[in-house]
């Protein structure tokens, strides 16, 4: 491989990977205060009153926010896994959160299959429409929802309105889809409960994981994308 190739490549991702360590740790600096809070006890008491007074409500509450979220496609996910798993504990957090998720991948995805590509090309442009045609391989797309849903840093939220453009059918894709976002709500969900819970060791390990694992996915992500390009073109070339 040529070496000046290489060095491009590493640039490419460098900057990227500073940015978002950068973040990250302004993150963290803004959020102590906040997390501190949710150490106190008195908090943790008024906090835990304030959702047995909701009832039913509140989970009704943090369910149509998951939709909202999903629908939306440009509100970030992961606070309100963070408050789901505070209010609800771990468990019950990833429940309402994916019972939200199939309500809103369900509507996303019939939506786009009344309305078609002219909703998608509307809400995302053309531009970044095209990087995901590889998609269309009815043989694959099962195994590519479920590796693009797992993977930290994917448009989870695009790929829904995507995916209803795709030969994949609405069961096998909310059954898999659902699945593949599993691993990424619970780590948010165990994470808003260990911070009402005070343990400190497990939100650290998690919030540590969680960091690298965005890294890695910061840099490889487009590598794996590439590679199943390139692999469609091929499979193209074979065809003709």
């Amino acid at each position: 491989m040529d070496s000046s190739h290489t060095k491009k490549d590493s640039k490419k991702y460098l900057i990227p990977v500073i940015v978002f360590a950068a973040v990250l740790v302004g993150l963290s600096i803004l959020s102590v205060p906040f997390i501190k809070k949710l150490n106190d006890p008195l908090f943790q008491e008024w906090f835990t009153d304030w959702v047995d007074k909701l009832g039913i409500g509140g989970w009704f509450i943090v369910f149509g926010i998951q939709v909202l979220q999903i629908v939306v496609a440009v509100i970030p996910g992961e606070p309100v896994e963070l408050i789901a798993g505070a209010a609800y504990g771990a468990f019950g957090g990833l429940i309402v959160c994916l019972a939200g998720c199939v309500a809103a991948s369900s509507l996303v995805f019939l939506l786009v299959r009344r309305f078609g590509m002219p909703l998608v090309t509307r809400l995302f442009g053309e531009d970044r429409l095209k990087k995901y045609t590889f998609l269309n391989d009815a043989k694959k797309i099962e195994v590519l929802t479920f590796i693009l849903f797992l993977i930290p840093g994917t448009p989870k939220d695009m790929l829904t309105y995507v995916a209803g453009l795709t030969p994949i059918g609405f069961a096998r894709f909310l059954a898999i889809s659902t699945f593949a976002r599993i691993p990424s709500i619970l780590t948010s969900t165990i994470m808003g409960d260990s911070v009402l819970q005070g343990n400190w060791l497990m939100f650290l390990l998690i919030f540590l994981f969680c960091g690298l694992l965005g890294l890695a996915s910061m840099v490889f992500k487009d590598r794996i994308l590439d590679f199943f390009r390139r692999k469609d073109g091929k499979d193209r070339e074979n065809i003709s």
